[in-house]
């Protein structure tokens, strides 16, 4: 006897995770998600990254300059720090910037200056 002819008819149980599985699989990630992805990715090129204490809103990194800027009359005062990890000292230094100087132009120098250092 031939099977010729004959039809079989399976019945296929859909379940949440089957027609998940499908979508997640017919999707494809739009530009923002790969690109989202690729920014908070976990891997060993990530270890020197800035550190964010939870703690304090404070960022943590071995090699930085803080800066204060402060209002004065006749100009503007910056005062940066930083901090050396080989010697273990604290270092400050005071810049007056006038008020007939190019504040821009002056505090690029004063971060080259610091960046040199």
């Amino acid at each position: 006897m031939s099977n010729y002819g004959q039809v079989y008819a399976t019945a296929k149980m859909s379940s949440s995770r089957n027609v998940a599985r499908l979508e997640k699989r017919l999707m494809k990630k739009t530009l923002k998600q790969r690109f989202k992805e690729w920014l908070f990715e976990d891997g060993p090129e990530r270890d020197n990254a800035i550190c964010i204490d939870e703690n304090s809103i404070q960022l943590s990194r071995e090699r930085s300059i803080k800066f204060e800027i402060h209002n004065a009359n006749g100009g503007r005062v910056v005062q940066t720090r930083r901090y050396d990890a080989q010697k273990d000292r604290h270092f400050e230094n005071l810049y007056v910037i006038t008020s007939d100087q190019d504040f821009g132009r002056e505090l690029d120098k004063i971060m080259t200056m610091e960046a040199l250092r």
